[in-house]
């Protein structure tokens, strides 16, 4: 019974992030280069697309680049970005992602010297935070595929069947 609970409970919290996260707008101001890949609190996290640089393509290694884009509501009200509304850019940094596809380990450097920092596929967002997303989102854009976010890879690596990012998360990339 504490088994079923805890499913539930899983499920029911998965579902509500895709719920916050759906409320941001996909793209930020329309422009389809800028992919939203985490929202928290009226603030936004986008991928720029225009930015994605395969450093390295050795697989089962390979290292991407890509700006991260910060934004906020353009009118300095929360509830208008949340439901679509204009937003504007905070904040612009870089991030380097190291992927180990054999091993499935995803890496994040911010430092751009190498300062690799291991992020967990089922890690808090205290311990990933919008590295994860942003991760997994520049690997698709790179080569269509994905990384941590197939249920076949949590059923044969971790032993579980609950994924982070659903469809609809690969379906604005």
């Amino acid at each position: 019974m504490k088994r079923i609970v805890v499913t539930v409970f899983s499920l029911l919290l998965l579902s509500l992030a895709s719920i916050a996260n759906a409320n941001y707008p996909t793209y930020l101001n329309g422009d389809r280069n800028l992919i939203l890949c985490d929202g928290h609190m009226g603030v936004a996290w986008y991928v720029d697309r225009t930015t994605l640089n395969v450093e390295k393509y050795a697989p089962p290694q390979y290292i991407i680049s890509v700006n991260i884009v910060t934004a906020t509501s353009a009118y300095g009200n929360e509830q208008d970005f949340y439901s679509g509304g204009k937003g504007k850019i905070t904040e612009v940094r870089r991030a380097r992602f190291f992927y180990n596809w054999d091993l499935r380990e995803m890496y994040v450097d911010s430092t751009g010297k190498d300062g690799w920092r291991f992020l967990p596929p089922l890690g808090s967002w205290a311990e990933t935070g919008v590295s994860m997303p942003a991760g997994e989102t520049a690997f698709y854009l790179a080569y269509k595929m994905k990384f941590y976010g197939s249920k076949k890879f949590y059923d044969s690596f971790l032993k579980k069947s609950i994924c982070p990012y659903g469809d609809e998360f690969y379906a604005r990339i």
